[in-house]
């Protein structure tokens, strides 16, 4: 029996093959600049941010960004249309130059910054063309003394690929400022689970609600729940998963005193061979309470799309605006099918919509 899950996205479908991706970095998306003394956390000058893509064949699990078929790499800071080149602030490395290097906080006076990294690739089989865009944000966040915002970050990557990795950490700070609040500061996780509909589901914690199950430790799955490094190991991940710490100030002295503060992360798993990608038929936007769609979980397997009559277990699970499981929709919080009509009545500002495919 296989299984994955997917959540919405959007797919253009065609006869060439489906190209997906994603930036890795060094240092996280978040960049805190404290303006007593003018410094910066991470120092991108100091510790230079590093930016890797990734491209991969739905359905595989070889990295191509080296391989001879891309043929080039382009990257692009926010929306000018001019590629960057090596120098000032910026250098270009690797086999096909397909590494950022960014040597300066140019997010001085920013509230973020986006890059894209364009790759180009030529199907061996068909002779096409594709260009595969990615995409990766920065925010940068002014901290003063009082200020106080947790951070999530995976300092070993968030990629489990063909049983090279068997375990990866997520890592908890807790930043006061411009220093790490290590001080009686309490934490614990939780992963994103569709499952956890109510108080009395098993996993359940009043500080997550539902659409959470808290973690504890469990051999080769879970360690480090209660601290502020959680590792998670390769059995643990079924095609993704969606963490999140809550961590507490317990220091009595502190101006917040038993305050909760969130952040969550992701981890994949590439080896999976069972993927599923959501397609839409209506897009992903409803403008003014008007709009409709049909949603569509397509399963792919060794580069293949299998499944196509519907006849694995498909669940489908509506997270609202908030981030928490929708009980009332549906069966007991769920419906079923390979296909899911949604409608204005079901997006109240925002919805993401889970599924789980069981084959």
């Amino acid at each position: 029996m296989s299984r994955a899950q997917g959540q919405f996205t959007i797919i253009d479908y065609n006869d060439a093959l489906t190209l997906t991706g994603y930036i890795g970095c060094n240092h996280p998306k978040t960049q805190m600049f404290n303006p007593d003394n003018n410094s910066y956390t991470p120092n991108w000058a100091s510790t230079n941010l590093v930016l890797t893509p990734s491209l991969y064949i739905i359905g595989t699990t070889t990295d191509q960004i080296t391989s001879e078929n891309v043929t080039m790499v382009k990257w692009y800071q926010g929306t000018s249309t001019t590629a960057i080149a090596s120098g000032g602030n910026y250098t270009l490395s690797g086999t096909k130059s397909h590494i950022l290097t960014v040597k300066a906080n140019i997010m001085a006076g920013l509230p973020g910054v986006d890059f894209k990294c364009e790759i180009t690739y030529r199907d061996p089989s068909t002779g096409l063309t594709l260009v595969h865009p990615l995409t990766i944000s920065f925010s940068r966040v002014v901290n003063g003394s009082g200020i106080v915002d947790l951070m999530v970050m995976t300092p070993n990557g968030n990629v489990f690929k063909n049983s090279e990795v068997t375990s990866l950490t997520a890592k908890a700070e807790l930043w006061r400022g411009s220093t790490v609040d290590t001080t009686n500061v309490t934490y614990k996780w939780a992963i994103m689970d569709a499952s956890v509909t109510s108080s009395s589901s098993t996993g359940y914690d009043a500080d997550f609600g539902t659409g959470w199950r808290k973690l504890s430790n469990t051999t080769n799955m879970y360690s480090g729940c209660t601290t502020a490094t959680l590792t998670i190991y390769a059995a643990a991940v079924d095609s993704y998963a969606v963490i999140r710490c809550c961590a507490k100030d317990t220091d009595s002295a502190s101006p917040t005193y038993n305050s909760k503060f969130y952040d969550v992360c992701t981890f994949i798993d590439n080896s999976d061979p069972l993927q599923v990608i959501v397609s839409s038929t209506g897009g992903d936007v409803f403008k003014n309470g008007v709009g409709s769609t049909v949603l569509t979980a397509v399963c792919y397997q060794a580069g293949a799309e299998v499944d196509a009559a519907g006849t694995g277990t498909y669940t489908w699970t509506k997270y609202d605006k908030d981030g928490n499981v929708d009980t009332a929709w549906g069966t007991n919080g769920s419906k079923t099918g390979k296909t899911l009509s949604v409608g204005t009545a079901d997006v109240d500002t925002k919805a993401t919509f889970m599924v789980l495919v069981v084959l």
